[in-house]
């Protein structure tokens, strides 16, 4: 729990208190504490409490960064079921992880700007969408593997007790 509210305030920080944009884009909006649900997934020992914490992490976007109601929530509530089918039966390797963590937190770029965009919120071309989605990739892949090399001991031990004991 401590990592999602280390990813959280790391959100916070960034996406308010450094001013990097491009053309109305802010570079570190909302995007690390997508990008550790699948640690978080692997590291939580109660399965059954993952998806009732994305959803309440999804309420928690909305509030602080969305001004289009439920989207978040959505998000959240798809990626989480796509984290529990991806890793039903999987083994977890440090590959796994980083990839569907760039690759949540990129699909969160495009749909968030599809629903801006159908919502007539705001116009985005596809170089701003593009120049978000290398930044996004980025400061992701940095933090992901950070937070695997931190966390190494718990992710893959889990692994291998289950291993032992299966």
């Amino acid at each position: 729990m401590i990592y999602l509210f280390v990813s959280l305030f790391l959100d916070v920080f960034l996406s308010l208190f450094i001013s990097s944009s491009y053309q109305n884009i802010n570079i570190f909006f909302p995007c690390i504490l997508i990008g550790s649900i699948p640690v978080f997934y692997i590291i939580l020992k109660n399965k059954k409490v993952f998806l009732i914490i994305v959803l309440i992490l999804g309420i928690v976007y909305d509030l602080l960064f969305s001004d289009v109601f439920l989207v978040n929530i959505y998000y959240f509530l798809l990626y989480g079921l796509f984290i529990l089918l991806f890793f039903n039966g999987n083994s977890v390797s440090f590959f796994k992880l980083v990839i569907l963590s760039i690759l949540g937190t990129c699909f969160y770029d495009i749909f968030i700007f599809f629903i801006l965009i159908l919502n007539d919120y705001a116009m985005f071309n596809i170089n701003e969408l593009c120049y978000k989605l290398k930044n996004t990739f980025l400061v992701n892949f940095v933090y992901v593997n950070i937070s695997i090399i931190v966390l190494k001991s718990r992710i893959f031990s889990l692994k291998k007790s289950k291993k032992r004991y299966s």
